[in-house]
Formats: C-alpha cells, structure tokens, sequence
C-alpha cells in the first residue's frame, strides 16, 4: 500500500465533511478521528444506506435508501470439476456455481429486502436455512446430494427501491460519489463501474459508460 501511495485505515465513517462551498475536504469516524480528503466514494454495498445521514438531511434526503437482500449459500466439494451453472426455478430458486477449485458454490431461499442492521463480516447464518439449502441439493442432484458443506455463510445482495443502481456523483457535494445497489449483477458490473469511477474522480467525467440512467437525477428513478 505505501509502494503505491495508499493507507488503509479501519473505521466507520459517521459524517462527511464539507468545505464552506460544499466541497468534500474529508470525514469523521464514529472514534472521533478525521481523516482530508478531497474526494469521498460511497460503495458500501447495503451499507451504503448509512450515507444517508452523513451530508445532512437535504442531500440525504436525494440519496435512495439501499437495503440488502440476504442469501445463505453452502460450499460443496465436488468429486471432479463442474463446468456449467445451473437455476432452479421454484422450491426457494436454488442456483449452483462450479469454482475452478472444485467447490460447488449453491445459493438460494433469499430473505425479503431490509435495510441491513448486522455489521459487515458479522452476518448471522441461520441453520433452518442452512438445513433448506441442503435438502435442496440432496433432491435436485444425485453427485452432490449426499456430500456435506465445508462452508456455510451468508452475505446481502445491495438494492434500491426501484431496482436501479446508483453509480454518480452527489449533487451539491463537489467530490462525492455514490457506486452500489447492484443486485445479484455486481461482480458482473462491478469492474465498468470502478472504471467509470475512476474516470469520474480523475477527469471529472465517465467516458466508458453514460451514468445518465444510473445518477441519482435519473429521469428513470422512482
């Protein structure tokens, strides 16, 4: 990180900070610290939805709320090498992914959308979900069925209200930016975004990808 000239620094962010022209000049962790900045990005997943309170309530009253949509999965290991994914449609939409490592990577039996209260790495596993998961795949594959998860987890898919994602700038913040609310399509979109992103913070506009429909003044957001 230093080689490069960056610094991790753990925290929770609690307030952004603003120039007296609105301007980003940084951020306030719930320890009190501050850390300059003259820009601020916002791609916190369903956390994202904190950002809501850090800019004052009318900014924070133009960000949509971002909730999570929860997912348990199980990691089985396969007896050889899978190489097609397959979607159940019914009995709580099962999907199975093949890893090149061998693992089967199975999700499904999604909760309803909230917004997320349970911090980052600390997501309760519910076991009855767990259990679903594995009764699923004992009926839907003859080769996986009777092999027990080494992994089981739970994570949370970011989405809006209106199912769009936000990928902008913050109007009336000069510096601050908003990536999130992807859905399940996040790994697929998440490298266009980062270099939308990056085009945004370096050159002041996204040329690879139009943000029109994704900003927060999207005519298509509900």
């Amino acid at each position: 990180q230093e080689a490069v000239g960056s610094k991790l620094v753990v925290g929770k962010v609690v307030e952004a900070l603003t120039n007296d022209d609105g301007s980003i000049c940084g951020v306030k962790l719930d320890d009190g610290t501050t850390l300059d900045a003259d820009a601020l990005v916002v791609a916190c997943g369903p956390w994202t939805d904190a950002a809501r309170s850090w800019f004052g309530p009318d900014v924070g009253a133009t960000i949509p709320s971002m909730s999570g949509i929860k997912y348990h999965s199980i990691l089985i290991p396969s007896p050889r090498v899978l190489t097609q994914a397959v979607f159940f449609q019914g009995g709580g939409d099962p999907e199975v992914y093949p890893r090149p490592d061998g693992d089967a990577y199975i999700t499904g039996f999604p909760d309803p959308a909230t917004i997320v209260s349970e911090s980052p790495g600390e997501e309760e596993v519910r076991q009855e979900v767990v259990d679903r998961l594995i009764d699923a795949t004992k009926k839907t594959s003859s080769e996986l069925g009777d092999i027990p998860p080494h992994t089981q987890q739970a994570c949370y898919l970011p989405t809006t209200m209106d199912g769009i994602p936000v990928v902008g700038d913050v109007p009336g913040v000069k510096g601050a930016f908003l990536a999130s609310g992807h859905g399940c399509w996040g790994i697929l979109n998440g490298p266009a975004t980062g270099e939308a992103m990056a085009e945004l913070l370096v050159e002041g506009k996204s040329k690879s990808l139009n943000l029109r429909m994704l900003g927060l003044d999207s005519p298509y957001r509900r």
